[in-house]
């Protein structure tokens, strides 16, 4: 497969090239193009061997089978219909509300690709939340989803990381916070989700099923990478609770049994998406509460792009 990347810089980019590396794949070729203005002799690492960078508008699709975009493109969808026209596939991973087919690997493992595909991948937090009710789904139905995000830094990409560090040096040697938008270290910000009722469809379309109700909120956190999900579903049949737990463990999602260990600093390095601190309805057999724990960077973004890769090289065979 003929791979190119738009993307060189930030965590996602950077530990996609990794994990491909690792992963050893058999790619035939790797691209690696950018937006923004390229300086002379900008390259990257990859395999042991210098790949150097160049502009997207240089790009010629016949030589490409797949382009995984991590930066977001102002006319996405035109330049997708461009790709797809001259048989090249096409992983949104930007996470912009654009367009292109939502896709989570977990539910189209079986998928075979005959055909130029446009993916997109959806917001992170619903990478990891639709797997999960996804095994709720298993001889019942799915009547409500309320679920609250909790957003570590990472979320806002690299500016927000270093805003979260300079902040918390700042606080910790006794100084003021600089700038006039809001603090992020040792604070908690209650907020509203950015296109709520596109998630909302959108994760709905992801499981393909029409809830009676579906709410997605979100709160920034102090933290500097991770994601936590807290879940509170409704089902149209009482809860069997040991039915999902094998259906979630036989899909790969690691489910905690107890306390310990269930925290996003202590999953930081695991690529899993963590289901912990299940209860069923205290006076209701029909609701669960559960929260999920899924890195927004690992595993919503590079593991996600790399099983992708996958499918697309097994349809190819």
């Amino acid at each position: 497969m003929r791979l190119g990347l738009c993307g060189v810089d930030g965590p996602i980019a950077t530990g996609l090239r990794e994990q491909l590396a690792e992963l050893e794949l058999g790619l035939s070729s790797l691209s690696v193009f950018s937006l923004a203005p390229i300086e002379e002799g900008a390259s990257v690492r990859f395999e042991g061997r210098t790949v150097p960078v160049m502009a997207l508008s240089d790009l010629d699709f016949s030589e490409l089978d797949l382009l995984v975009m991590l930066e977001p493109h102002p006319e996405m969808a035109e330049l997708a219909d461009n790709a797809n026209a001259m048989g090249c596939h096409v992983i949104d991973a930007s996470m912009a509300p654009a367009g292109g087919r939502w896709v989570v690997p977990e539910l189209m493992l079986d998928e075979r690709v005959d055909y130029p595909v446009y993916w997109a991948l959806p917001y992170a937090a619903l990478s990891a939340l639709a797997p999960v009710l996804e095994g709720l789904l298993a001889g019942n139905e799915l009547l409500t989803v309320d679920a609250l995000i909790c957003e570590s830094a990472s979320a806002y990409g690299d500016k927000g990381t270093r805003q979260l560090a300079a902040e918390t040096a700042r606080l910790l040697n006794g100084q003021g916070i600089e700038g006039d938008g809001p603090q992020l270290a040792f604070n908690l910000l209650p907020d509203s989700l950015e296109n709520a009722e596109v998630m909302e469809q959108g994760l709905q379309d992801l499981l393909g099923v029409r809830l009676s109700a579906c709410r997605l909120d979100r709160a920034q956190m102090p933290l500097f990478y991770g994601q936590a999900t807290h879940l509170t579903a409704t089902l149209a049949q009482p809860l069997m609770l040991d039915s999902c737990i094998a259906a979630w463990r036989e899909s790969g999602i690691h489910v905690f049994e107890s306390k310990e260990g269930f925290s996003t600093v202590a999953l930081a390095e695991d690529d899993r998406i963590h289901l912990g601190g299940l209860q069923p309805g205290r006076s209701d057999d029909h609701t669960l509460r559960a929260w999920i724990i899924a890195d927004n960077i690992r595993k919503g973004a590079v593991v996600n792009i790399t099983r992708l890769i996958e499918i697309l090289i097994k349809s190819s065979i």
